[in-house]
């Protein structure tokens, strides 16, 4: 070791400068080129200049392997190397040693100070050229080293090499103007929009330089705020970001060395984009009411994805089923809606809109719809539908709405077709109806119908009130039977719009007319009233005028109750039977016509009549339309021998009516019918002698009649028409009443009173039956109405 320190200080006193040469060797290290590959370019010309030494940089990171190359190669090869030494600045003392002095090459030995590389070093003989290795260079490895090879044969070379040790920079920061940490995402920005990023580097030897790139494309503008030699801050700003931006990646880096890759802090680009294109798929042309159809939308390009909405006109739709289907940027909307029909012509609209950016795009069509006609109807608008009366003239208006347009338009009065007749003032013209002097009749309701090639509507129905006086509800003259004394109450109903109604009684007979105390009667419910009546004496027999008067006008014709004595009904007629069979059970039903009741409630039996008389069906029987329905079991009439007969009667409180027979029920010949005619002939004279009866007063008419058709030919001051006579049956006796129907208008005639002929007489009295405006009315046997309510009052007496 002591010849090595001799050859040490030997080799100081001829170190020259190559500088060039070096020069040229630490830019090839800077280049990336390998230093011992380089030593095999500059190996001559250092052979040249064995005894002077250049300088080679070399650049190690703090904390990584740093290689010192050394050329060992002799010049010959009979030559070899007997020793390499490792030497620090001008020290004299080596700190490292490859010693093959004595001993073959692979054994080499090696040894590095403790107090320098240690363990840390070791030199490599296979690289070219050879190497020292630094393990974790520390900042105090940074130095000029020199590297002694002394060989066999050749002079002693030496390698003078510089280790600079480089520290990369700690800190490298990205965030935006606002100072916020940018956490690796950039945004969102919104298209078309600026932003500005701010890159700092702190640390660093030598001092680092910043870059910016966006998707590896260098950003030539960017600013240097700060460079302190510490601290560096540099900024970019960004105007007009493209929708391309999206995604992209913008870098900052920090760079150094050539050793590392550069340093970087990187951040995502995320955007808001504007939709760019939304429309609604297959548009369709004609939509049918009541068919559901399903429309598409679809829209591209926004970021968030766009909302889609429905618009019809410019309210939001909210009826239909809605669906949709997103992905990043697109959007698929589905509607499914019924069409109605006053969606026909409307516009139906889809707009896709960035929830983010507040810009939308949209898409419309305008919907045709088929439908039938959907119809309505109102009285006409000038009219107030509660002060129409009798009289007026009215009209209702059909609106139409329909797609095809109508091509029938029908009205309706209570469901039945109203056809136009002008004699009547009833006039229809394209979509009105026009009613001219309304009744109370054409009150009710009325609708209107359209028709149209996809079907036919009915509007809604539209109630025409018509105001109008008091009438009679029931049909007069109503005759009513009443014995003397018998407490009566005589019940008049009248139909009036309003019903608000007030009313007055007043009592006609042959001799006196006079008007019925208000405190006889009282109103029972609005249209009605109630009269208390008794016959104290046959002068009380006569007729009950009831009147009524509301908002509208006073009772035209008054409602008539004859009260007559009470008599015995007369017998039905047109008695048929027939064989019914229900539910398996065989009757005998029989239909009679009703008579009159004699003024009284009435009820009919069936009996069977021969020696001894049978009740075989005893009922008030049902009444409806003044038809009689009798019915009996067909076993029980199995009973009836052949010598009985079959009659129907009628019987009230005064008695029975004259028994109608039921003879083509037992006999089925013409000569059983003849012979059983004689036989209830000679068992019932009442029968024959009715019939006599009916033939004399059938011969009083006719002599009546004549007498007045004479009476009128021979008047000249008075145009009277025929009186008429009409057949009472009351008490066992006959009336006959005759009805003068014309009066003076100023002076009332003189009445006739009611006369009481004698028993077995044909001719009745006559008695006139008229009311206060001079009209005269008529009883009618033939489909008498039922009497008023029979209720006793013995207090009651007859109004004067």
């Amino acid at each position: 070791m002591g010849g090595t320190g001799g050859i040490a200080g030997a080799d100081q006193n001829q170190l020259g400068g190559t500088r060039g040469l070096c020069a040229f060797v630490a830019i090839s290290a800077l280049q990336g080129v390998s230093l011992c590959s380089c030593w095999v370019r500059v190996r001559t010309v250092l052979l040249l200049a064995a005894t002077y030494v250049s300088t080679m940089d070399v650049e190690a990171v703090v904390g990584r392997t740093a290689s010192l190359p050394c050329d060992i190669e002799p010049d010959s090869h009979e030559d070899r190397v007997y020793m390499v030494l490792w030497f620090r600045h001008a020290g004299g003392k080596p700190l490292y040693s490859f010693d093959v002095r004595g001993r073959s090459f692979n054994k080499a030995l090696h040894w590095s100070d403790p107090l320098a590389f240690g363990k840390r070093a070791y030199f490599v003989t296979m690289s070219r050229p050879s190497c020292l290795t630094v393990d974790s260079v520390q900042l105090d490895d940074e130095g000029i080293y020199r590297c002694r090879v002394d060989f066999k044969n050749s002079p002693t070379r030496n390698f003078q090499i510089r280790l600079n040790v480089i520290v990369p920079p700690h800190q490298l920061l990205l965030y935006d103007e606002a100072g916020r940490d940018l956490a690796g995402v950039v945004g969102p920005l919104e298209e078309g929009g600026n932003f500005t990023l701010l890159c700092e580097l702190r640390g660093g030897r030598p001092q680092p330089s910043l870059s910016w790139l966006i998707n590896n494309t260098p950003v030539e503008d960017h600013t240097i705020l700060k460079n302190d030699g510490k601290v560096i801050i540099s900024k970019i700003s960004i105007t007009g970001a493209e929708r391309g931006w999206l995604n992209s990646t913008v870098r900052c880096q920090a760079t150094n060395t050539a050793l590392l890759s550069p340093h970087e802090r990187s951040a995502r680009v995320e955007m808001n984009l504007r939709p760019t294109s939304v429309i609604i798929v297959e548009k369709p042309g004609e939509l049918s009411a009541d068919s559901e159809v399903t429309l598409v939308c679809v829209t591209h390009g926004s970021r968030p994805p766009a909302q889609v909405t429905w618009f019809r006109e410019n309210r939001k739709y909210t009826r239909g089923k809605h669906s949709e289907q997103i992905n990043e940027t697109s959007t698929i909307s589905k509607l499914t809606m019924l069409p109605q029909p006053e969606d026909d012509g409307v516009t139906i609209r889809c707009r896709a809109d960035n929830p983010v950016l507040r810009v939308a795009l949209e898409d419309s069509f305008r919907m045709s719809v088929v439908y039938r006609p959907v119809v309505s109807m109102s009285l006409g608008s000038t009219l107030n539908p509660n002060d129409i009366k009798e009289g007026d003239d009215v009209y209702f208006e059909c609106n139409i709405r329909s797609n095809p347009k109508e091509h029938r338009i029908s009205w309706y009065h209570n469901d039945e077709q109203v056809s136009q007749n002008m004699s009547s003032g009833v006039f229809i013209s394209t979509k009105s109806l026009v009613l001219q002097r309304v009744t109370k009749q054409d009150g009710g309701l009325y609708s209107c119908r359209a028709a149209n090639q996809i079907g036919e509507t009915t509007s809604q129905s539209v109630y025409l009130r018509v105001q109008y006086a008091p009438t009679c509800a029931q049909t007069t003259p109503v005759v009513i039977g009443a014995r003397l004394d018998e407490s009566l109450r005589v019940r008049c109903t009248v139909s009036a719009d309003p019903a608000d109604v007030a009313f007055y009684w007043q009592f006609n007979n042959s001799g006196e007319s006079f008007q019925v105390s208000p405190a006889r009667y009282v109103s029972t419910g609005g249209t009605a009233s109630e009269l208390r009546y008794r016959a104290a004496s046959e002068r009380d027999y006569g007729a009950l005028l009831c009147r009524a008067t509301n908002a509208v006008g006073t009772q035209h014709k008054p409602c008539v109750f004859q009260i007559v004595p009470a008599a015995r009904p007369s017998p039905p007629r047109n008695c048929t039977a027939n064989r019914v069979v229900t539910k398996k059970e065989v009757y005998l039903s029989v239909r009679c016509i009703a008579g009159y009741d004699g003024g009284l409630n009435q009820y009919f039996t069936l009996e069977a009549v021969g020696d001894t008389n049978r009740l075989l069906v005893n009922s008030t029987a049902s009444m409806h339309d003044l038809v009689v329905w009798l019915n009996i079991s067909w076993s029980v009439l199995e009973s009836v021998s052949e010598d009985e007969m079959l009659t129907v009667s009628a019987r009230n409180n005064k008695g029975v009516s004259d028994p109608v027979l039921l003879r083509e029920l037992v006999f089925k010949d013409a000569a059983k019918h003849t012979e059983e005619t004689t036989r209830m002939m000679a068992k019932f004279p009442v029968a024959g002698a009715f019939a006599a009866v009916v033939a004399v007063l059938t011969t009083a008419v006719a002599i009546v009649a004549l007498v007045f058709k004479k009476r009128n030919e021979t008047s000249t001051t008075s145009k009277r028409p025929c009186q008429s006579v009409v057949q009472v049956d009351a008490q066992g006796r006959r009336y006959l009443i005759a009805y003068p129907t014309t009066h003076n208008q100023e002076k009332l005639e003189t009445k006739p009173d009611i006369l009481n002929p004698k028993l077995g007489e044909g001719e009745g009295p006559r008695v006139v039956l008229e009311s206060s405006d001079n009209t005269s009315y008529i009883i009618r046997e033939a489909n008498p109405l039922p009497s008023a309510m029979h209720t006793p009052h013995d207090d009651m007496m007859p109004p004067r």
